[in-house]
């Protein structure tokens, strides 16, 4: 028996003291090989110990109502996990979905391994009855606080499972390659940490190991919580996985005016590339990825956003290969980041732009984090040809819940435009759940003057935070974050600079008792201000304050009925001479100080169900004016190879008339539809069709793929967007072609393994 250390440290004054008690075991080697059949009937299982696992929903450690048996082992090249998740009636067991890392409903058999068990980051896989993939990167300790992007099902690796069913229930074994998780190893020996469970779709219950308490929104995936266990014997595998890719296909665009605007041009392009990607591990701990023109063509089109401010709307990414370890690249100031991935190959308007090529290599060496990325893009005419550069470090200090780290990014264009960003952070596990953070950065910017660039006032950002993760008992965050007026990081995003924000959280949760209707409860109380910087000092103090919101919420979560939150606020924003702007694009919002007032209430469906999604329904002030909001985004599951859903909402804006004011009143309508039908596990479509009023579009994404095995997949993928108004832009401009871009693609991928 090994017990963690207890390890004290101090930091700016605060005291660490955290102590893991977790017992540490030896996971048994198998000598005998596993076939991945779904029969768990091998000799080799017969070695392996049954976990023991508890129920940790509904109830914590209540009577499971089902019987689940559950065993890992490994090899030299493999972690093998197998389940035996019996049932009393087998037409409960759900099975909703073929399509790869669509999460619909299922019945699921889980595991999430933390290969370097450094309590931080950590893959999580996980099947269904029919045997579909799916796995999620995670990352800060599964924590969203601060803005922290914590999960990513976008990533995808190379793994197997396969599973039957019986009139006993169904089972499934698991296949994981050392490669695909990566692990610290040394003479043969290698520790990591793993949580196992099944979730029960028809009752809404999941068994667990280890007996993780559902203190956490994510707790039964979270990587500090995981079960510690030592593999010996385990050899070092360093395959090369090389995927070239060929496309082809033809594209149109409405490239604008004619020399004489009586016409648009409608631009046509026959397109034919070829290029490659490349993984390789460089040790058992460092991975090293390699693209060659890169090429994302099977990526689903972005959502529309409807946007109610005056800032900048945020985009997740979707490319797959910014996805590896993406979490090590999180360097966030709440919304906003020194690095923000899709700065690389899109231009501000979302538009593609080539990648020529570039490398990434990510890792962990001892207790250093290492995350390298260079990209090099061409020559798109609206921008020169670029090189972006990222160097992130992170060392575990003092616990396995604390670092200390930097980073520093470059974009140099060819014009001899140069922007670079270095800054330095560490976030502190001081005792419990409770965490001190700190972050700065500095850009430095050819387009201004040395003066500016050397002042840190003027192009730094700070952010310090206190906070408690945990979703039970008192719950706080503490936040102070200031941004220079001329603060730039270009590899970055900023929704608003210049300003000095504030945000406070207090509240209680609680677990209800096993009669209760309820699972969890939390009362919340948050703050929020956003204030101009001192050069806006001859304001009054009153116009000093740019935003502020103050707000209570209640959230609950049901047992069996899913979720409802029940949210008041109260608001301020301060909008200053010639920051004046239109709503939407129609309503005049002038210069003036609003106080505003909102009320949100929100219900998503149970997991359980076979319609699934949420509704979320809002009314209040909006400025000077007022606004009613109701959003659907249903999820139905016709069978297993059909999935209907999507999402309407429904804005109504109605604002007095005022002096400039042509507009009073707009109802916005935003709409999507996806559809998607898997044939089997291997070929699958997918059409996801969205309308906005607002943009006057309609676009269609259709994407067909015919995955032949891991790695080996071809795609037919259709994207068009159109005018819903073609009235002309001016008096005088003739009326817009029906068709704004259209492009039809195919793009086989095919990966060799060596």
């Amino acid at each position: 028996m090994i017990n963690k250390l207890l390890v004290v440290g101090c930091f700016c004054g605060l005291f660490s003291f955290s102590l893991f008690a977790q017992e540490n075991i030896t996971l048994k080697k198998i000598t005998s090989p596993i076939i991945l059949d779904g029969i768990i009937d091998e000799p080799a299982w017969e070695q392996i110990d049954e976990l023991p696992l508890v129920q940790y929903e509904p109830t914590f450690q209540g009577v499971m109502n089902e019987e689940t048996r559950i065993k890992v082992a490994y090899d030299e090249n493999f972690i093998y996990v197998a389940g035996k998740m019996f049932t009393k009636d087998p037409e409960t067991i759900a099975t909703n979905s073929l399509y790869r890392d669509r999460y619909s409903s299922d019945d699921v058999f889980a595991i999430i391994i933390d290969g370097f068990n450094d309590n931080q980051n950590a893959t999580w896989f996980f099947t269904n009855p029919a045997g579909v993939l799916f796995d999620v990167a995670l990352s800060n300790d599964a924590d969203f606080s601060g803005g922290r992007n914590s999960f990513n099902s976008s990533f995808n690796t190379f793994w197997d499972a396969a599973t039957t069913q019986t009139e006993d229930g169904w089972f499934a074994e698991l296949r994981i390659p050392f490669s695909s998780i990566g692990i610290v190893e040394e003479d043969g020996v290698a520790e990591i940490g793993f949580i196992t469970y099944r979730w029960i779709s028809s009752i809404n219950e999941r068994h667990i190991f280890p007996a993780i308490p559902p203190n956490w929104n994510l707790g039964n995936a979270k990587p500090s919580q995981a079960y510690d266990v030592v593999l010996e014997g385990v050899e070092s595998k360093n395959p090369v996985y090389i995927t070239p890719y060929g496309l082809g296909g033809y594209s149109t665009v409405n490239s604008g005016l004619n020399s004489d605007s009586s016409s648009y041009v409608l631009d046509d392009d026959l397109q034919t590339e070829l290029g490659f990607d490349l993984k390789y591990n460089v040790t058992n701990n460092l991975t090293l990825d390699v693209t060659v023109n890169t090429d994302f063509a099977q990526v689903e089109a972005d959502d529309q956003q409807l946007n109610l401010s005056r800032f900048s709307l945020f985009f997740p990414e979707k490319r797959q290969f910014f996805q590896q370890r993406s979490g090590l690249f999180d360097y966030t100031f709440g919304g906003d980041r020194v690095f923000y991935s899709r700065r690389i190959g899109l231009d501000d308007d979302g538009n593609p732009v080539r990648i020529l090529g570039g490398a990434r290599l990510t890792g962990r060496v001892g207790g250093l984090d290492i995350g390298v990325l260079n990209m090099q893009t061409g020559d798109s005419g609206n921008l020169p040809s670029e090189n972006f550069g990222v160097v992130r470090l992170r060392q575990q200090v003092f616990n396995e819940r604390s670092y200390l780290g930097g980073i520093f990014t470059n974009r140099v264009g060819t014009d001899g435009s140069s922007n670079l960003v270095y800054g330095l952070d560490g976030d502190m596990n001081i005792f419990g759940e409770n965490f001190f953070e700190f972050r700065t950065a500095k850009s430095v910017d050819s387009d201004f003057s040395d003066e500016v660039n050397s002042d840190f006032e003027e192009t730094g950002a700070l952010r310090l935070s206190l906070r408690n993760q945990s979703n039970t008992g008192f719950l706080y965050e503490a936040m102070y974050s200031s941004f220079g007026n001329s603060y730039n990081p270009e590899l970055g995003f900023v929704r608003v600079g210049g300003v000095v924000q504030k945000f406070g959280r207090i509240g209680y949760g609680w677990l209800a008792d096993e009669e209760s209707v309820f699972q969890r409860n939390q009362v919340r109380l948050f703050y929020y201000g956003r204030f101009y910087n001192e050069d806006h000092e001859l304001l009054s103090f009153d116009k000093s304050i740019q935003g502020r919101t103050a707000s209570v919420d209640w959230n609950g979560r049901f047992k069996q009925y899913g979720s409802l939150n029940l949210q008041l606020s109260f608001g301020k924003e301060t909008i200053l001479e010639g920051d004046d702007f239109n709503l939407v694009g129609k309503i005049l919002i002038p210069s003036d100080v609003y106080n505003d007032y909102r009320f949100n209430l929100n219900y998503e469906f149970t997991e359980a169900w076979k319609v699934g999604g949420g509704i979320n329904g809002s009314f209040g002030n909006l400025y000077d004016g007022e606004i009613k909001e109701l959003s659907l985004n249903p999820r139905f599951f016709v069978s297993t190879n059909l999935e209907l859903g999507g999402s309407y909402r429904i804005t109504h804006l109605e604002f007095p008339e005022r002096a400039g004011r042509e507009t009073t009143e707009f109802t916005t309508h935003l709409g999507q539809f996806r559809g998607q039908y898997a044939f089997n596990k291997k070929a699958s479509v997918n059409m996801f069709v969205q309308y906005s009023n607002v943009s006057e579009l309609i676009g269609a994404n259709v994407r067909f793929r015919y995955n032949f095995s891991e790695g080996r997949d071809f795609w037919f993928v259709v994207n068009e967007q159109t005018y819903t108004n073609r009235d002309p832009l001016e008096v005088g401009l003739p009326r817009l072609p029906y068709l704004q871009n259209r492009s039809i693609l195919i793009k086989y991928t095919h990966t060799f393994i060596f």
